[in-house]
């Protein structure tokens, strides 16, 4: 990025001190910010988690967003423990992907009001912004940047009638891109679109003959197929006849 964006860095984990480590690395490297994931597997208590961020925030100057995705890590950070993660100075924000709609309606309820709540599904986008929230981290920029920001720009200046006109043409894109897990489908979306080659590190794969067909059909008929370029199942069928 050469200082053109700002950048937040990925620095999660279940080992305190590794991740503290690691954000000072990425501080050095540029990063404006850090994304943090919860501890996953070892499945922490609300103190521990505390005292996890904590940690984590006594050992930088960055800001820190918090990401709760407890579907991929089996914990969650109930809306108590994070208003007291609201308090430490550096911790300005939650990328909350609980999928639990009544928690995100508690957290945008109680939090400081400087206090950034942000969709991590595009799905809860409206939803979270209509309650407060500020924005979301998206799976469907990769693949239709412009309309999902204009979904945010529309729902921040409160025109929910848009936004939702916006949603609706976007929710089937945003639902395709679970069809398989996260981030099998949107790759594969991103190269049928010529934004990447179509590349998977094990233990993810390529989707399934179907998927990948579902996933196709979705691009068409959200008006996102590349014309004229061959889908990247031919490409990938070319590259195999070489």
């Amino acid at each position: 990025a050469n200082g053109a964006v700002p950048v937040l860095a990925g620095a999660g984990g279940y080992d305190t001190r590794a991740v503290i480590e690691l954000v000072r690395d990425l501080a050095s490297a540029g990063a404006t910010g850090i994304l943090s994931v919860t501890p996953y597997y070892n499945k922490p208590t609300p103190e521990g988690l505390f005292r996890h961020y904590g940690a984590i925030a006594d050992g930088t100057d960055l800001p820190i967003v918090v990401y709760n995705v407890p579907g991929r890590t089996a914990c969650n950070i109930a809306p108590a423990t994070l208003l007291r993660l609201a308090e430490i100075a550096n911790v300005v924000a939650v990328k909350e992907a609980s999928g639990d709609l009544g928690q995100m309606c508690e957290i945008c309820r109680a939090v400081p009001d400087d206090f950034c709540v942000l969709s991590g599904d595009d799905a809860f986008t409206l939803a979270v912004m209509a309650l407060g929230g500020t924005g979301v981290i998206s799976v469907v920029s990769n693949e239709a940047p412009s309309r999902m920001a204009a979904l945010v720009d529309q729902a921040a200046a409160g025109d929910f009638t848009a936004a939702r006109a916006t949603h609706e043409r976007l929710l089937p894109l945003m639902q395709v891109n679970f069809v398989e897990s996260n981030p099998i489908p949107v790759k594969a979306a991103m190269a049928e679109l010529g934004l990447l080659d179509p590349n998977y590190r094990l233990p993810l794969t390529p989707p399934a003959a179907a998927a990948h067909a579902r996933i196709v059909d979705v691009l068409a008929a959200t008006g996102l197929s590349r014309a004229g370029s061959p889908p990247a199942r031919q490409r990938q069928a070319s590259l195999a006849g070489t």
